[in-house]
């Protein structure tokens, strides 16, 4: 397993990382085709027309479902993301971090909502660290890190930050942030600059890579901005350009690598069995993310409105897709799997109390290797 670690090749180059999850195999609907060699790359095909439905239970490995207690102050409405250590699970909602055991018992907050030290107001990201179990969250408004043990005490604050912090993983000697921006420049017009950290465990910066300036095009209005930088353990050195309305400055929907020396090269491409364009000529399938984990890649697209997910084994070279998610068993609809250092999936807790609105049950993923 090889670790996000800058030196002084990595400063010199362009690196924009994003969004992973891990996904399994359904058995019962494998489909052997659909891969071939492309100028030495490999490609891996989407049938989109060839879909299935695929159960939780029969792509994981085992998955252990969670239901969170519901107390006055624990009431949870749509969650941001989660973080696991060996002994808690951390929920980051609108109102803080709310920390759990592992059977769903409500322990405490952590941290405060404001702006005095020590506060957070919009956690972007979050992330235990694993060589003490710590939460480290980043703040978006505030620009800024901040450390709490397990008990809730805080171990250590970042200075602000020049721009919103966006996402931050563990590193051996610390932490890797990354920070997000548009800025208006005179020549190229509107500017997308995403500023990347290496900073040890006290947030005192180490390094600075080079940032990654990307030219920005509207439409409708908006931009369509990265929502996010996450990355797998098994995927440390996995980087993927989601480009969107971006103008086309890498070649799309390929999955790059950084090895050994630096290097950032190609590692695999998706290719779609339909290439479809609309009247302006613009591609009609949109991949938002590709994740990955040691046993499986997964692949979220849209397509007219409708969210898609493709899994592909890396091992047994075979795939399956589903339209808006997978199933879990005695519960309706289809649902999304997630990660953050844990693979998990979010669905809607049972009320024991008619009329009390339950909290979720989480259920946390073990796909295999």
């Amino acid at each position: 397993m090889s670790s996000l670690k800058p030196n002084k090749k990595m400063i010199n180059r362009k690196v924009m990382v994003i969004v992973f999850f891990a996904l399994g195999l359904f058995n019962a609907c494998q489909d052997k085709g659909g891969t071939e060699q492309t100028d030495g790359l490999q490609t891996i095909r989407i049938e989109h027309y060839n879909q299935t439905e695929v159960f939780l239970k029969d792509i994981a490995a085992n998955y252990t479902s969670i239901p969170l207690e519901i107390t006055e102050e624990s009431l949870i409405g749509y969650i941001d993301n989660i973080a696991v250590s060996e002994n808690f699970i951390y929920i980051n909602h609108a109102n803080g971090i709310l920390q759990f055991d592992h059977s769903g018992k409500y322990i405490k907050k952590i941290g405060e909502n404001g702006e005095a030290p020590g506060n957070y107001r919009q956690v972007r990201s979050m992330i235990v660290d694993p060589t003490d179990q710590s939460i480290v969250v980043t703040d978006y408004v505030l620009r800024k890190s901040l450390k709490f043990n397990e008990n809730g005490d805080l171990l250590a604050e970042s200075e602000s930050l020049p721009s919103p912090p966006i996402y931050i993983s563990p590193t051996p000697d610390g932490y890797v942030i990354i920070t997000d921006d548009i800025i208006q420049d005179e020549t190229s017009g509107l500017v997308s600059i995403n500023n990347i950290f290496h900073q040890d465990r006290g947030f005192v910066t180490l390094d600075s890579l080079k940032p990654l300036m990307t030219k920005l095009s509207r439409g409708a209005n908006t931009i369509w901005r990265h929502p996010s930088f996450i990355t797998r353990p098994d995927s440390i050195n996995y980087f993927f350009f989601p480009l969107g309305p971006f103008r086309e400055q890498v070649e799309r929907d390929t999955l790059f690598k950084l090895n050994e020396n630096g290097d950032f090269i190609p590692l695999l491409k998706f290719e779609f069995s339909e290439n479809i364009v609309n009247e302006e000529g613009k591609r009609v399938f949109f991949i938002e993310r590709i994740e990955v984990n040691q046993m499986y890649y997964l692949v979220t697209y849209y397509f007219e409105g409708n969210t898609y997910l493709f899994g592909y084994n890396r091992k047994k070279e075979s795939s399956w897709l589903v339209k808006d998610g997978v199933k879990v068993n005695n519960l309706e609809g289809h649902y999304l799997p997630k990660s953050n250092g844990v693979s998990y999936l979010i669905t809607d807790g049972v009320s024991e109390t008619k009329g009390e609105e339950p909290n979720p049950i989480i259920h946390l993923i073990d796909w295999g290797k």
